[in-house]
């Protein structure tokens, strides 16, 4: 049999040894909260995305005849499209994606391109088509505003903040661009983000995107 003052001294020991075990869970879980508050996600208040070799893989003004052939997916999305010639153009596998995540986080999204063929550019808009909030809809009503013309991204960006917002101040919102030509890191003078994407086999990709918004 233990004495008394022994035994005191035996759960003396038991309580430390517990407390230091919840202690640490304590830590543990205070960590974790820590790095989930890190890595939550911030979104821009506008998305800018460029069109050919972004969004889909063609020049639309040297690749594509219409009228333009949808090849419906089981679901009833359009992720294929053929042309005139036969020629098939199957949009980037992470777009729809992409761009559902940044309309759910209520972010106003603009399509960019200096096309020779704005035509052509906005049938392929029309005719790819995403699910979508239970519909399926085409890209023309994902993006809020599509911008055109041989002229800086920047100023398709303002001319889209005048619909949008009524206003063509850049300072005000926080920006991105996605966009394939590296020429058009001169966005970033205007406190716009470029997010290039060098892939052209691959597009705007769910990964580029994800880093973007973790590193924001």
């Amino acid at each position: 049999m233990f004495e008394h003052g022994t035994c005191r001294r035996i759960v003396s020991l038991i309580l430390i040894v517990i407390w230091a075990i919840w202690l640490k869970k304590s830590k543990v879980f205070i960590l974790n909260i820590d790095q989930m508050s890190d890595h939550k996600m911030k979104y821009p208040d506008v998305a800018t995305f460029d069109l050919d070799y972004t969004v889909w893989p063609c020049y639309c003004d040297s690749h594509i005849n219409p009228p333009l052939k949808p090849i419906r997916s089981s679901n009833g999305e359009v992720r294929t499209v053929v042309d005139a010639s036969g020629y098939e153009v199957t949009i980037y596998p992470d777009i729809y994606k992409i761009l559902s995540d940044l309309k759910q986080n209520d972010v106003k999204l603009i399509s960019a391109s200096r096309t020779w063929a704005p035509d052509i550019a906005k049938q392929m808009l029309k005719t790819f088509k995403m699910s979508y909030n239970g519909s399926i809809v085409p890209l023309t009503e994902i993006f809020d505003v599509s911008e055109w013309g041989e002229r800086s991204k920047v100023g398709h960006i303002r001319d889209s903040f005048k619909i949008i917002y009524g206003d063509t101040n850049l300072d005000k919102r926080d920006i991105c661009l996605f966009d394939d030509e590296g020429r058009n890191k001169e966005v970033e003078r205007y406190g716009i983000k470029f997010v290039y994407v060098k892939d052209p086999e691959r597009g705007a990709t769910w990964k580029l995107y994800q880093d973007y918004l973790k590193n924001k």
